[in-house]
């Protein structure tokens, strides 16, 4: 039985590996070769904050992985006259994007087109800034995909497309909605303190009602999407905007999900029930996520920018890594029941 492209009855190599490299696999890696080689070469700058590096690039990747490994046998490649052509500029366009951003210093430059035009300063820059690279990149790998193998190979490998687009359009958001002018999504974000609170209360932080009154460290404060985080060694003010309510891993998990539905072959309701489950697994992670930066300003000395920047991502991936790896056994265990019950002869 297939689920999301693994062969849960097969061997366990034939998960990740095709059976044999054939040419348009060739095509494929040579498309993504920028991005390969700027991982050896630039390993620094796929960092996972979500608006501070090409970590989330990592995650289209992966997504172009699985969608490709089902797709490749349905794909003829077709490079000949204008569709060579097409595939060359479009690779080119990839390739010239990044020379300029470490030859003459692109980024600097969209940088401050985006200060010149209004946009403020860091976080909301970076997400300015970072986006474009999300463009390049989406628009460059649809072109060498419908030129090399037709229009159909957007069909078949549509996820890591819109994947790249999303994450264009969310840092947009970011860029263009900055603090809290985002009103529906600041609103979930004070819901998410209020969690939070409750819950940091349970830990032995005691929860203030006054700022300014003396209370022995640790303790929390809050008020709107404002933390005040007085800990055993410093005190930090936190602010949960809209972008630190997940959305970032929700989307991620949406592609993910999209996957898994299309290809899993199980009733309507088990897959709602799966849907509803990863979603509330996603939202969990984010909320487990604010509540460890907490912790750790309240007990630790940290670095917590470094922890900021990387917890997220870890508890993220071994979420949806579980979360898949959970799927597929028991979609594994419910082919294995049906196929062998009895049918009924009647």
């Amino acid at each position: 039985m297939m689920v999301n492209g693994l062969d849960v009855e097969g061997s366990s190599s034939k998960i990740i590996f095709p059976s044999s490299f054939k040419s348009e696999d060739r095509i494929l890696l040579l498309s993504i070769s920028p991005i390969l080689a700027l991982i050896v070469a630039d390993p620094n700058s796929f960092v996972l904050g979500w608006n501070e590096g090409r970590g989330p690039i990592l995650f289209g990747l992966m997504f172009l992985i699985l969608e490709w490994r089902e797709a490749r046998n349905r794909l003829i490649l077709n490079l000949k006259g204008l569709r060579k052509a097409s595939w060359i500029i479009s690779f080119s366009t990839l390739i010239v994007y990044y020379l300029l951003v470490y030859l003459v210093g692109l980024q600097d430059v969209i940088r401050g087109v985006g200060y010149r035009i209004g946009v403020p300063e860091a976080p909301y820059l970076l997400s300015w800034t970072w986006l474009w690279e999300y463009i390049v990149v989406a628009v460059s790998l649809a072109g060498m995909l419908a030129s090399a193998y037709t229009f159909k190979a957007l069909r078949e490998v549509v996820t890591p497309i819109i994947y790249f687009l999303g994450m264009a359009f969310i840092l947009g958001l970011d860029a263009a909605f900055p603090y809290q002018s985002l009103g529906p999504l600041t609103s979930l974000a004070s819901i998410i303190v209020g969690v939070i609170v409750a819950l940091i209360g349970l830990s032995g932080v005691k929860i203030s009602s006054n700022p300014l009154s003396p209370m022995d460290p640790p303790w929390i404060y809050s008020q709107g999407n404002l933390l005040l985080v007085g800990g055993l060694k410093r005190s930090v003010l936190l602010e949960i905007n809209w972008p630190c309510t997940g959305i970032m891993s929700m989307l991620i998990y949406t592609l993910v999900l999209s996957m898994l539905m299309v290809k899993m072959e199980a009733p309507l309701k088990r897959k709602a029930l799966y849907g509803i489950v990863g979603a509330l697994g996603t939202f969990s992670t984010n909320i487990l996520r604010i509540f460890l930066i907490i912790l750790a300003v309240a007990y630790t000395t940290i670095d917590l920018r470094v922890f900021h920047e990387s917890i997220g991502e870890i508890l993220f991936i071994i979420w949806i890594i579980s979360y898949l790896a959970v799927v597929v056994y028991v979609e594994g265990k419910l082919a294995n029941k049906y196929s062998t019950r009895p049918r009924d002869r009647g």
